[in-house]
């Protein structure tokens, strides 16, 4: 029987051994199921934390890492031998997919950008997620960025001109761009770029989760976003209240508020070569502080959102959330490695 101490040891991730506990490490390797993990959601180990070799200097380890949670692919930015990262990840039967980072500006020159598409098709991918940089000194998020309409307003224009200014690119190397909202376009302004563009080496990255912090649907979003999806971030989310608004938070999948299961089939039935990501980052829950009148700045006219209604369905649906910032960074890695495997659990029984 393989252990994981046995995969472990025998590749490149031996470093991390040290790290683990020991009936962690003589665990059966789990077998692998369809579903992929997206960088984000391993941001801790890939970090290391102070505390173990951060995965990010080391990708064979993180690849060895993964699989040894049972992940069947991955989104990440790769270093190293990209021929035996590779070579080693079809090995593994685990498939890949890229990202890349938009310049900041129509100035920039989009050097880093290209190289990362070439990357990823080193790789094998033929995707990369991407998102449009917020203003710098933001977080990114439309409810905090931004002061006016009109400030946001110019912020998308350009934002959607770097885009289109990066498009050659995809088309020259076949590699296609899934723009994400990243808590920045509402979905009906994701649909009409997307649309209004008409390149199919442009389409989405669905990630409801983020929607949800702007007070829109996860069915709907996946729904509207379904033809031109190319990539996702599947996260279940959880709610409760606080004084300026409620909190959201990702936690593990059937027991928040989304149906990720319903999410996955619209969304698999508008691209049926999707890979299935999840994006369950382990964290303190987002504030979303939509009593002041600063979060609503820079929006359009949203008169037809029943705000009470909201805010009764998160009494309803309030959840005790999950904090790790009080925990040791060994525990931070031991719950970040708990959430993962717990999800991917979750997959191999729903995702084929």
């Amino acid at each position: 029987m393989t252990t994981r101490r046995d995969f472990l040891m025998a590749g490149a991730a031996a470093g991390l051994a040290s790290t683990l506990s020991s009936e962690a490490l003589a665990a059966p390797l789990p077998p692998k199921t369809a579903m992929g993990i997206a960088s984000t959601a391993m941001a801790m180990h890939l970090n290391g934390l102070g505390v173990a070799k951060p995965m990010r200097d080391d990708s064979m380890a993180y690849v060895e890492y993964c699989r040894s949670l049972g992940a069947g692919g991955l989104q990440f930015t790769p270093t190293g031998d990209l021929k035996k990262l590779r070579r080693r990840m079809e090995q593994l039967g685990m498939w890949f997919e890229g990202e890349a980072r938009t310049p900041g500006s129509l100035s920039e020159d989009t050097a880093a950008f290209e190289k990362s598409l070439l990357d990823t098709k080193a790789m094998g991918g033929n995707v990369v997620r991407t998102v449009s940089r917020p203003p710098k000194g933001t977080s990114g998020r439309r409810y905090e960025g931004f002061k006016s309409l009109a400030e946001y307003t110019a912020w998308q224009e350009e934002a959607n001109a770097i885009i289109l200014k990066c498009l050659p690119i995809a088309e020259k190397i076949g590699v296609k761009i899934a723009l994400e909202n990243h808590k920045d376009r509402l979905v009906d302004e994701h649909v009409e770029f997307i649309k209004k563009t008409s390149n199919e080496y442009l389409g989405a990255l669905v990630d409801p989760g983020n929607n949800s912090s702007m007070l829109e649907d996860p069915t709907e979003v996946c729904t509207k976003l379904a033809p031109y999806v190319l990539s996702c971030s599947l996260k279940d989310m959880g709610v409760a209240p606080y004084e300026d608004g409620f909190l959201l938070s990702e936690v593990l999948f059937d027991t928040g508020v989304t149906n990720q299961a319903q999410l996955w089939s619209i969304l698999k039935a508008g691209n049926p070569k999707l890979n299935c990501l999840h994006e369950l980052i382990t964290r303190d829950p987002l504030q979303v502080p939509y009593f002041k009148p600063e979060y609503w700045a820079s929006y359009p006219n949203r008169t037809a959102i029943d705000l009470a209604t909201h805010i009764q369905w998160v009494k309803t649906k309030a959840l005790k959330l999950p904090y790790v910032s009080q925990l040791t960074p060994q525990e931070r890695l031991q719950a970040e490695e708990d959430n993962n495997r717990k999800t991917l659990d979750w997959g191999r029984a729903h995702i084929t």
